[in-house]
């Protein structure tokens, strides 16, 4: 679930996020073994000094903490360990995504076109979640130039041309500039890039 929920998150604010997991999981141990230090003092020396000069009297009074008001520490330091524990694992997970980003961006450089099946079976994963992450990926910029063709189930490279094509001019109905495009694929208009519907 957790991977789910990251692998919606654009691919450009990974190491952002990641670098702020961290630094909170710092703080929050730091933190928590200060909470863990006031718990383990059960007892507290005050040091009073009174008078002037050579008159100066010093006092000091040892205060006994009872476990009841140590308990509020105890928990404070548990709750931020456990805080800083799933900053660590979110930060992982999203380590995890930016090297299987990375491993899809080098399987798919050179290739016009690939069947989203076949990246599938090069990462031993299954195809839709293989489309989320690409189409993830398209939105977020980290591969550009390329459109997920839902219905033929390929990646496609936009500058791709297949060997038997046949190409048509059309007028983009978004904003009515003529494109070249070919019959079997999906095209994007040159000007707005908006899909064009033959």
């Amino acid at each position: 679930m957790l991977t789910s929920v990251l692998s919606k998150v654009p691919v450009k604010y990974h190491n952002g996020l990641r670098n702020g997991l961290l630094f909170a999981a710092f703080f929050a141990f730091t933190f928590a073994s200060l909470s863990y230090s006031v718990f383990t003092e059960e007892n507290e020396t005050i040091t009073k000094e009174t008078g002037h000069l050579f008159w100066k009297k010093t006092t000091e009074t040892t205060i006994h903490h009872d476990l009841s008001e140590r308990i509020p520490d105890l928990i404070e330091a548990i709750v931020l360990i456990l805080l800083a524990v799933v900053c660590l694992l979110i930060a992982l997970r999203l380590t995890q995504l930016s090297w299987k980003f990375k491993k899809y961006k080098d399987i798919i450089k050179g290739n016009g076109s690939l069947l989203i099946q076949q990246i599938a079976d090069i990462n031993n994963s299954n195809p839709r979640k293989v489309k989320k992450d690409l189409q993830n990926m398209i939105d977020s910029n980290y591969i550009n130039g390329y459109y997920i063709d839902y219905k033929q189930g390929l990646l496609v490279d936009k500058s791709y041309i297949p060997e038997k094509s046949v190409k048509m001019i059309v007028k983009c109905q978004s904003c009515g500039a003529s494109n070249e495009v070919v019959i079997g694929q999906s095209n994007y208009c040159k000007y707005c890039d908006s899909l064009i519907i033959l």
